[in-house]
């Protein structure tokens, strides 16, 4: 007889049942699109387009881009209120936090 996720799920410990649910929303964090993380933090593209003092067809095309200006991807995320940061993930190496693509960097350029 088959099982259930929800059956599977509530047969384990509570230690591990926690220890699964923070790892499903550490991977939900990590892979959130842009359209995902706008709706997450309740803005319209209406709204944010607004903020951005452009359309909302340009958020919608923002939000269907796969390659983009680093410039561009920094103000939809200020626009939504964080900031953004470049991490390179080297073999063998710790994360290294990539300097140059600030906002105050951009503007004394």
């Amino acid at each position: 007889m088959s099982k259930t996720l929800d059956e599977v799920i509530n047969g384990l410990p509570p230690e591990r049942r926690e220890r699964v649910e923070q790892l499903g929303c550490q991977l939900i964090r990590e892979e959130l699109t842009l359209q995902a993380l706008r709706r997450q933090l309740e803005f319209t593209q209406e709204g944010l387009a607004e903020r951005l003092d452009t359309r909302q067809g340009t958020i919608s095309k923002v939000e269907k881009r796969n390659d983009m200006l680093i410039s561009t991807l920094r103000s939809y995320v200020e626009a939504l209120g964080g900031t953004l940061e470049l991490i390179a993930h080297m073999p063998g190496r710790p994360p290294v936090r990539l300097d140059g693509f600030s906002e105050e960097r951009a503007k004394r350029a």
